[in-house]
C-alpha cells in the first residue's frame, strides 16, 4: 500500500533519517490545524500495531546473519516499515519518547513568530567582511540553476543546493558558502583568491573549473577537479593545503575526518550540468539519494535486500518513468509511482 505523505516523514523521523527540509516540513504541518489531523491517526495505528506485536507469543528478537549486517546498516538510511525498529516493550517507551519530542517541537513552532533556535539544512558559515551584504540562492529538488558572481564566475547549482555569496566581492577574497552540489567555473583573478566554505572544508583557487558535492544527508564530500588546480584545507585552521589537479577527486569523511584522492574522468563525474545522470557500479542507497533530489520524490524500498545491489548506466534528460523502467530492470524489481511518492519492490 502506498503510503502518504505524512506518513513517509513520521516513518524517516523515527528511523532518524529525516532531513533538515523533511524536519521543517513536518513542523510545519504540526502547525496546521488540517495537517495535524492527518498525522494524529497515522501515529495512533503504528502505536496500536506496536502494542499489538508485544503481546504476540510468535514476537522475537530478529537474528542477524554476518552477511546481513551492512544491508542493515543501510537500511536504517530508507524509509521501510515502522514495525521494524522496535522489537520488544522498549520500543513502546520510545514510541512515548517520540510523542513527546513531537509534542515539545510543535510547543515551540506553534508559540515562536520567529524561526526556531537551531540551524538546519543551511550553508556552514563563511568568513564575509563586516558590514558584507550577501545573498542566498536556493534550488528546491527536481530543478536545477546557473547563476553569474559579481566577478563573472559562473556557478551552476544541482537540486537541494544552497549558495551564499556577497553582492559584490571585497578587494582581498572572493567567499563563498555552499550546501548540496554545484560546478564551479571561476574567473581568473591571481589578486583575489576564491574561496569556498564547504562545512569545515576550505576549498581555495585563483581559476579553475571544479565540481562540488556535499549534502547534509550523505557522509562524504567531494571535490573533483575538471580544469586547473585546487587547494584544499581539511579544516578552518588547517596550514598544509592538499593539492589537486587536473581529473582527481578527493573523497572527505565526514565521521572519521578521513580523506582519499583517485583519479577519475571529471566530464562524466560532473555530467549532471548537461542534464545528465550517469553511474557507474553505484551502490543502490546512492541511486535512490540522487534520483529522490533530481525528480523530487521519495522513493521507498521495500525490501532491504536490493540494498546489496549496485547499478551502471547513462542517462540524459530521461523522464522519472524512463528511469525507473531501467534501474527496475537492471536489478530484477518493480515500481510504482503516487504522486511524489516512488515503491521499489521485487
Amino acid at each position: 500500500m502506498v503510503r502518504s505523505r505524512a506518513e513517509y516523514l513520521i516513518n524517516k523521523l523515527i528511523s532518524n533519517t529525516l532531513t533538515g527540509k523533511e524536519l521543517d516540513e513536518l513542523l510545519e504541518g504540526l502547525g496546521k490545524d488540517e495537517t495535524l489531523q492527518e498525522y494524529s491517526p497515522i501515529l495512533e495505528n503504528y502505536f496500536n500495531e506496536l502494542v499489538e506485536e508485544e503481546r504476540s507469543p510468535s514476537n522475537s528478537e530478529p537474528t542477524i546473519k554476518p552477511d546481513d549486517e551492512t544491508a542493515l546498516t543501510r537500511s536504517k538510511r530508507t524509509s521501510l516499515p515502522i514495525r521494524t525498529f522496535y522489537t520488544d516493550y522498549r520500543g513502546i517507551a520510545a514510541f512515548v519518547t517520540l510523542l513527546f519530542s513531537l509534542g515539545t517541537l510543535y510547543y515551540f513552532f506553534a508559540t515562536s513568530n520567529s524561526t526556531l533556535p537551531i540551524a538546519l539544512n543551511q550553508p556552514k558559515t563563511a568568513t564575509f567582511a563586516p558590514n558584507t551584504p550577501t545573498k542566498e540562492e536556493a534550488v528546491p529538488r527536481g530543478k536545477r540553476k546557473s547563476l553569474r558572481l559579481s566577478d563573472g564566475s559562473v556557478v551552476k547549482l544541482n537540486s537541494d543546493t544552497k549558495i551564499r555569496f556577497p553582492n559584490a566581492f571585497g578587494q582581498a577574497v572572493r567567499t563563498v558558502a555552499l550546501q548540496g552540489e554545484a560546478f564551479f567555473d571561476v574567473e581568473r583573478d591571481e589578486s583575489k583568491p576564491f574561496v569556498i566554505s564547504v562545512g569545515d572544508l576550505r576549498i581555495k583557487v585563483l581559476g579553475t573549473s571544479f565540481n562540488v558535492k556535499n549534502y547534509d544527508d550523505e557522509n562524504e564530500v567531494e571535490i573533483t577537479v575538471r580544469s586547473g588546480r585546487v587547494s584544499v584545507n581539511l579544516n578552518a585552521q588547517s596550514s598544509t593545503p592538499i593539492i589537486l589537479i587536473k581529473d582527481q577527486k578527493l573523497i572527505y569523511s565526514k565521521s572519521t575526518e578521513s580523506f582519499r584522492i583517485t583519479d577519475v574522468n571529471a566530464g562524466q563525474e560532473s555530467s549532471w550540468v548537461n542534464g545528465s545522470l550517469q553511474f557507474n557500479n553505484t551502490p543502490m542507497i546512492s541511486v535512490e539519494r540522487t534520483l529522490e533530489k533530481w525528480y523530487d520524490v521519495d522513493i521507498i524500498i521495500e525490501n532491504k535486500a536490493l540494498y546489496h545491489t549496485s547499478f551502471t548506466g547513462v542517462h540524459l534528460n530521461e523522464s522519472l518513468d524512463s528511469m525507473l523502467e531501467s534501474i527496475t530492470y537492471a536489478i530484477d524489481a518493480q515500481y510504482e509511482i503516487n504522486g511524489k511518492t516512488v515503491i521499489i519492490r521485487n
